[in-house]
């Protein structure tokens, strides 16, 4: 089977501590602690606001809107970052509608 979500990274519980980090970021802003054990390329993701690398990495596309807009992005902004990854949509006629 295929289709969109074969193209991001699966949430795993290995990237607990980043959608923690992004959670408490949200929460806390700048003054946020970074958990113990987030590796540093985790943390300079969190740092540089990476929404592309965030998402790459399986956090939660709920938790990396709210961070957006935390950042001071506009919806449009957002969805031109994150469409910059994404496979092309697939064209042709959906099957259900091909009967």
């Amino acid at each position: 089977m295929s289709g969109p979500s074969e193209a991001r990274a699966p949430r795993t519980r290995d990237n607990y501590l980043l959608q923690r980090a992004v959670f408490d970021r949200l929460r806390h802003g700048e003054a946020a602690v970074l958990p113990a054990g987030l590796p540093e390329s985790d943390a300079a993701l969190l740092r540089a606001g990476d929404l592309r690398g965030l998402a790459d990495r399986g956090v939660h596309p709920v938790l990396i809107n709210a961070f957006a807009r935390a950042l001071g992005m506009t919806r449009a902004d957002y969805r031109r970052l994150l469409a910059a990854g994404r496979p092309a949509a697939r064209k042709g006629v959906a099957r259900w509608r091909a009967s």
